[in-house]
């Protein structure tokens, strides 16, 4: 029962996430749009990746959700904070193209490989970043993700893809890289947000834009405290 009731409190939370800030969010005679206990929320599209393939259609671009959590407020007049959250996306190309040749249990084969397949992309990254507001409705950031780049190949040939030269393109990858971006509220918990970013991965999308949401601003212990009490 206690548990029903700690989830039932967690859904009208999230029900009012969209409400003005809570009291006591930021300093005393603060005017930022993202402080200490901030949660932001975005639902973006981004410009197409490299595939590592020749040639490639994007049959679903870059479709990215990302959470930044503000951990702490800097200086006094609490325009300043760092973050701490995390970002997934996924996005499906056709790729196609020639490989002459490859390597088989160490013997080379000279022949015109052609491949044709269906490559599935999810892209999974911690990130963390310094927010800098210079007033109420506009937040800007930079900062660095860490994560991986997982591809599934779905080949339309019944042919494997070889490659005995180069970096072969079906392979996993880790990520990391900076990113820098900019959020701009229309009102006190809906605005708008576009960013820029690289990775060693490959993974994250280059240039991505999208709507945000300010989900109501609790203290950091107060949400570890409501994940326990759930768990409970």
């Amino acid at each position: 029962m206690r548990k029903l009731l700690t989830v039932t409190c967690g859904i009208l939370c999230a029900s009012l996430a969209f409400s003005a800030p809570a009291k006591g969010s930021k300093k005393k005679g603060a005017s930022a749009a993202f402080t200490e206990g901030s949660v932001a929320m975005d639902i973006t599209i981004g410009a197409p990746t490299q595939s590592g393939t020749e040639h490639k259609e994007v049959m679903i671009p870059p479709l990215s959700l990302c959470v930044d959590g503000g951990l702490t407020s800097l200086g006094k007049s609490g325009k300043m904070a760092i973050s701490l959250g995390g970002m997934a996306s996924y996005y499906l190309y056709d790729v196609w193209g020639y490989k002459y040749g490859y390597n088989y249990h160490g013997y080379y084969y000279h022949t015109n490989l052609f491949y044709d397949a269906e490559l599935h992309n999810i892209f999974v990254a911690f990130r963390g970043a310094f927010h800098f507001d210079p007033t109420d409705r506009i937040d800007v950031y930079a900062g660095l993700l860490m994560g991986g780049h997982w591809k599934i190949w779905n080949y339309v040939e019944d042919v494997e893809f070889y490659n005995y030269f180069g970096e072969n393109p079906t392979r996993n990858k880790f990520s990391f890289g900076p990113f820098i971006g900019a959020r701009f509220f229309v009102t006190s918990g809906f605005g708008f947000k576009a960013e820029f970013g690289t990775d060693s991965g490959n993974g994250i999308p280059y240039a991505q834009a999208g709507i945000t949401f300010k989900i109501r601003c609790f203290g950091i212990f107060s949400w570890i405290e409501l994940f326990i009490g759930t768990l409970l």
